[in-house]
């Protein structure tokens, strides 16, 4: 197997409420972003228990805009929406790391592989909408 590092997202804590200061209370949406986000989130925040999870950030990111509240999304998907002022980053929260890779066989067809890969690159950098 080939793996390619395509982008470096960072997890960010937003929030609705302009005035929130803490991750917590009943309002908390916890999106579940895979085995390291649960686990660095658990060290930085061992007794939150939201009352509500999520496994599909797009989802997520609806319900907290429409139903308000606060989460840990992506701030390439949150940055609009905190530039508009329906979302605001809560400060002095931790931000954690979400890498998204490609990987490919190593015995792939170079001439499919390359410019799918740099397709890719294209999309995450922005040089081309999806």
């Amino acid at each position: 197997m080939k793996i390619d590092l395509v982008l470096e997202e960072k997890l960010v804590l937003v929030t609705t409420n302009s005035e929130a200061h803490l991750l917590g209370g009943s309002d908390y949406v916890y999106m579940d972003w895979g085995p390291d986000f649960t686990l660095h989130h658990g060290m930085n925040f061992p007794s939150a228990a939201p009352d509500l999870s999520f496994d599909l950030g797009p989802l997520a990111l609806n319900y907290v805009l429409a139903a308000g509240g606060s989460g840990y999304f992506r701030m390439s998907e949150a940055r609009s929406h905190i530039t508009a002022g329906r979302l605001h980053l809560v400060p002095e929260m931790p931000q954690f790391s979400y890498p998204v890779y490609a990987v490919q066989s190593a015995t792939a067809d170079e001439t499919v592989a390359v410019p799918a890969l740099a397709g890719l690159h294209a999309v995450a950098s922005g040089d081309i909408k999806p």
